[in-house]
C-alpha cells in the first residue's frame, strides 16, 4: 500500500516538483555550509583565528541559522496571505541569484562574500520550510501525509549527505587529488549553479495552492512578528507538541553534525575521510527509519498518528546513544607519517564496527521518531494559520539549534571532557522518552483539518 502510493506520489505534479525543489535546495545548503566548514577546518582559511578549533565551526553554522529565524516568522505570515507555489517559485528565484553571487565569491577567493551568501541562504530556507509544510496538507489527502513526509524528509538526509561530503572533499586544499586541490573551490561553484537553476525550471511545475488569508495584514517587524507567531503556536497545544519535538530532533542533530567533525579530529586522530564515513552511515540509517515509517503507519497498530513509533524511535535513540557514550575512544591513534590515519587504521581498532552499527542504529530510530510528528503538526494545525503555526514550528527548531550550538561553545570553554555532548543527548532525550511513552498509553484523539483549505 504504502509503496504504491510513494510510487504514485512521485510520478504527480502535486508533490514531484516539491521533491526536486527540497531535494536541491537541500543539497545547495548543505555543500556551501560544508565547503565553508571545509575550507576552515581542511583548508587552512583563517576565520575567527582567536577561537578554538571547536568553537570556530557551531559559528559558522550559526551564519545560516541566524537569518533564518529572524525573518521566519515573516515568511508564515506570507505563506498565509499569497499563494504557496508562486512563494515557492520567489524563493528559487532568490537561490538562484545567491549562487551566483557564491560563484563569484569562489570564482575570487572572497571568504567574506560566501559568508554573505550562505547568510542569504539562510534567509532564503526561512521562507520555503513553512511555505512546504503549510502547503503539503493541500496537496496531499490525509492518509499520504505521512508518506509524503517520509519521501520528503527520507531523501533529504541524502542530499543532506552528499553536500556534506561534496563540500568538505572539494574544499580540501591540501588534498592529495590534484584536480580537488586546484580546482575544488571552481567546482563547487559550478555545481551549486547547476542544482540551483534545477531548483528553479521543478518550481514552474508546482500545482497552485491558495491562499487561506488573502486579506492578512502583514508585520515585517521580526521581533514583533516572532513573538506573534509563537504566541498562535502555544494558544494551539495539539499542534505546539509535535513541533517541539521536531525541534528537539534538530537540536539533537545539530550536536552530532557539529560535533563530529572535531570529535574525529582532534579527540580520535583520524581525518576527514573517518568523518565523512561516519556521515554516511548516519544518513543512510535516517533514511532507513523514515521509509520504516511510511511502511509501519500502514493500519491502526502504531495508533491513529503513529504515536507508537514516535515512542519505539526515542527509546531506540537513548539506548544507543548510551552505547555510543560508553564506546567513543577519548586518546587520538598515532600518527602515520605526520598525517592523521584514514578509514583503514580505523577499522582495526578496537570497536570501530560497534560505533558505526551504534550510530547507524540511533539514526535509524531517530528517523522513526520525526517522520509522525510532522504529519501530526500539519494534520492539526488550523488551516487559516496553519503557515503562521508551521513558521512557529521553524522558529522553535532554530531555537533549540542555536540553544544547543551555545552549549557547545559553552562546553568548549569550560573544557569539558570531549564525551559530554552525548552525554547531554542521553539526558534530554530519556525525558522526551518518556512523555512519548506516556501519550502512546494514554492517547488523545485531535480532529483532523486536511481537506479543509
Amino acid at each position: 500500500m504504502s509503496a504504491k502510493q510513494a510510487g504514485r506520489l512521485m510520478t504527480q505534479r502535486r508533490f514531484w516538483p516539491l521533491f526536486v525543489l527540497l531535494q536541491s535546495g537541500t543539497f545547495n545548503d548543505n555543500l556551501l555550509k560544508n565547503a565553508l566548514i571545509g575550507m576552515i577546518t581542511f583548508g587552512g582559511v583563517v576565520f575567527l583565528a582567536d577561537l578554538p578549533s571547536a568553537i570556530r565551526v557551531p559559528v559558522a553554522g550559526m551564519i545560516f541559522t541566524g537569518p533564518f529565524l529572524l525573518v521566519c516568522a515573516i515568511a508564515g505570515q506570507i505563506a498565509d496571505k499569497y499563494d504557496r507555489a508562486k512563494i515557492l517559485r520567489n524563493v528559487k528565484r532568490a537561490e538562484l541569484l545567491i549562487m551566483l553571487l557564491t560563484a563569484l565569491g569562489f570564482w575570487l577567493g572572497n571568504f567574506p562574500m560566501l559568508v554573505i551568501a550562505l547568510a542569504g541562504m539562510g534567509a532564503q530556507s526561512a521562507f520555503f520550510s513553512p511555505t512546504k509544510n503549510a502547503g503539503l496538507p493541500q496537496w496531499l489527502e490525509e492518509d499520504e501525509l505521512i508518506t509524503g513526509n517520509a519521501l520528503l524528509n527520507g531523501f533529504v538526509y541524502v542530499l543532506v549527505l552528499v553536500g556534506m561530503v561534496f563540500g568538505l572533499m572539494m574544499s580540501d586544499t591540501s588534498s592529495d587529488n590534484p584536480l580537488i586541490a586546484e580546482h575544488g573551490h571552481n567546482i563547487i561553484a559550478c555545481v551549486l549553479l547547476f542544482f540551483a537553476i534545477i531548483g528553479w525550471a521543478a518550481s514552474k511545475f508546482q500545482t497552485d495552492a491558495p491562499a487561506p488569508k488573502p486579506d492578512l495584514k502583514i508585520n515585517f517587524e521580526p521581533v514583533t512578528a516572532t513573538w506573534s507567531v509563537l504566541r498562535t503556536a502555544f494558544k494551539a497545544p495539539p499542534v505546539l507538541r509535535p513541533m517541539l519535538g521536531i525541534a528537539w530532533f534538530y537540536g539533537l542533530s545539530t550536536i552530532l553534525i557539529t560535533t563530529l567533525p572535531n570529535y574525529v579530529a582532534e579527540v580520535m586522530g583520524y581525518n576527514s575521510g573517518v568523518l565523512i564515513n561516519m556521515l554516511v552511515i548516519s544518513t543512510i540509517g535516517i533514511l532507513i527509519g523514515s521509509l520504516l515509517c511510511m511502511v509501519l503507519a500502514n493500519g491502526k497498530r502504531f495508533g491513529r498518528e503513529s504515536v507508537g513509533l514516535t515512542a519505539i524511535g526515542i527509546t531506540g535513540v537513548v539506548l544507543c546513544t548510551i552505547g555510543l557514550y560508553i564506546y567513543m575512544p577519548t586518546e587520538p591513534v598515532a600518527r602515520i607519517g605526520g598525517k592523521l590515519p584514514g578509514m583503514a587504521v580505523f577499522k582495526q581498532s578496537e570497536n570501530a564496527h560497534l560505533l558505526l552499527g551504534l550510530l547507524f542504529t540511533a539514526s535509524m530510530f531517530n528517523g522513526m521518531f520525526v517522520v509522525p510528528l510532522q504529519a501530526m503538526a500539519q494534520r492539526r494545525a488550523d488551516p487559516a494559520i496553519r503557515a503562521r503555526l508551521m513558521s512557529a514550528g521553524s522558529v522553535l527548531l532554530n531555537i533549540f539549534v542555536n540553544f544547543f550550538t551555545f552549549g557547545l561553545i559553552w562546553m568548549a570553554y569550560q573544557q569539558l571532557p570531549p564525551k559530554t555532548p552525548f552525554l547531554a543527548i542521553i539526558i534530554i532525550s530519556f525525558f522526551v522518552m518518556i512523555y512519548a511513552i506516556y501519550r502512546t498509553i494514554n492517547p488523545h484523539h485531535y480532529k483532523s483539518h486536511v481537506g479543509e483549505d
